[in-house]
Parts: C-alpha cells; structure tokens; sequence
C-alpha cells in the first residue's frame, strides 16, 4: 500500500523504480472522494460484471482473511471498515492466481483524494498506447496482448488479467478504455506513494495447460503525487528549486506539475505552495491542506 507505518519486503517481482513521465501530459481531475480514517475505498473503473479481479486481505495481527471480489460491485465503489493499526497483507489477482504480499498498517490515511483520468500509457512504460500490454506465453510459445479484462479466443482459450492502484487507503481496478485511459483515485497526502500492480491468468483447452503469473508488483507511477513538481517521482527539496523556477518564469507551468504542486487549491502555484512543501520536508503538521 502506498503509504503505511509497516512494510516488510516485497517479493522478487517488486519494483520501484519511477517510470518517465513528460512534464506536458495530460489529464482531468474528474471528481474527489473523502476516505474516513478506518476505512479503504475499492474503487472499479470500465472493468466488466464477469471480471474474476479481487483482493485478498489479509489481516496478520488477526489472522483472519477477507477477499474482496470486483464483479459484485463492478459498476459502483466499495467502503471497507478496517482496524488501522491492525498489520495487513493484501494480496490481487484475477483468475486462480494472485500476488503480492508484504505488511502495511493504515493508519494516517484518512483524507482528501482526487479522482483523476489519464491515458494510463503515458505513465507506465511497459503499457502499448491501448493501455494493453503484450507478454510472452511460454505455454503458446508466443506473445499474447492482455487488455485488462476476460477475454474467450475462438478455439476455446481464455485469458484473464487486471490492473491495479493502491494510493493511501484506495484500492483501484481498472480496465483502459477505448482512449487507453484510466481513472485513479489518488491521495492528496504527499507521503502517500502511488503504485501499480498487474495479474495474469489463463486456462488453456489448445495446450491443455492452465497458469499465470508475470505480474507486477506495486511499480511507482511517477506524475501523480502530491509535492512532485518536477515529475522525477519524488517530493523532496528539488521541487521546491523547481516550483521556484516556474514563479520566476524560468521554467513553464505545465498543468501536471501545477496540480502536484498547487497544496492550497487555489488553481495557481504561489510561494505559498513552495512554503508548504518545505514544511512537509520539515515533517510539520500540513495535514489541513489534505485532510
């Protein structure tokens, strides 16, 4: 989860790293969500009434488990009450396989978050332009397109995949559009990390096999997070140089890193924004600007 007081490592699949994002990419707050503390939003965007795309929880301080199946509310959202300070492990996958893992708490989530639509490609390398992503199958021998839904070839083969965001106590399932955009709900807490993960399943009568696995697990998705204002995936003292840049004209005001840097919502960045990033970096209390 992206942003929790207990991690533990991450399995071999995880990957960190930011993916490159242009400063001139587009895209569309479309709404905002208040998340109560206590509680996670699953959140499914385009994604089908027969898709097999869930969550499993995974309560470790309990040792219980819950698994959380999209198809019962593809076309809505789902509130989840949870014990914040409870260790949680939450595992996703589609089909008959899932990944995952690790050991977050969620405590301090609670808060403002922006619904936000982007062409998902622009923010994720391995994505073709569609927001598919193509993979080699080792049981078909050959590269296979996933869209991010069900899909039934015409022998009889079928392909399961999703694609997934975890942004504070968000949880996001989504399928790219014909526009190979996405919406992400997103928090507007600049600790908040924001992933993507991705499962692959399949069940194939051609080669008489059935399998998955390849999938990511919580890869940075650069651009998006609050106090990021030069898009390097970070928030840190180089946006505020950065933000300082653009109030004297040295550098221009793209929308994107407007919106990551505009804290006060005024819909402009001021010296009062770089201000409150260097309180952030100071771990002064900033929580009424997301709160």
């Amino acid at each position: 989860m992206t942003v929790c007081s207990v991690q533990a490592s991450f399995a071999a699949q995880t990957d960190t790293e930011a993916v490159s994002t242009e400063k001139n990419v587009s895209y569309k707050v479309v709404g905002t969500r208040t998340i109560k503390q206590g509680t996670l939003l699953y959140y499914p965007y385009n994604i089908s009434s027969g898709t097999t795309a869930f969550v499993t929880l995974n309560n470790k301080t309990k040792n219980t488990s819950e698994t959380i199946a999209f198809k019962s509310f593809y076309n809505s959202f789902r509130i989840h009450n949870i014990n914040s300070k409870d260790v949680y492990e939450p595992m996703m996958g589609c089909g008959s396989g899932s990944g995952g893992g690790g050991s977050f708490t969620y405590e301090n989530t609670g808060g403002k978050y922006d619904v936000i639509r982007v062409k998902i490609s622009d923010f994720i390398d391995e994505l073709n332009k569609d927001g598919s992503i193509t993979q080699y199958n080792s049981a078909l021998k050959k590269n296979v397109t996933y869209h991010f839904t069900e899909e039934t070839m015409s022998n009889g083969d079928k392909f399961y995949s999703a694609l997934f965001f975890e942004s504070g106590a968000a949880i996001t399932c989504a399928t790219p559009d014909k526009n190979g955009e996405v919406e992400i709900i997103v928090s507007r807490n600049p600790a908040h990390r924001l992933t993507y993960s991705t499962a692959f399943s399949y069940n194939l009568p051609s080669v008489r096999t059935t399998g998955g696995g390849g999938g990511k697990n919580r890869g940075s998705v650069r651009g998006l997070v609050m106090g990021d204002v030069n898009l390097d995936g970070y928030t840190d003292i180089r946006d505020v140089t950065y933000l300082q840049q653009i109030l004297s004209e040295a550098e221009r005001a793209y929308p994107l890193p407007t919106r990551n840097g505009d804290f006060d919502k005024d819909k402009t960045l001021t010296i009062k924004d770089a201000t409150i990033i260097q309180q952030y970096l100071a771990e002064y209390n900033i929580s009424k600007y997301y709160k």
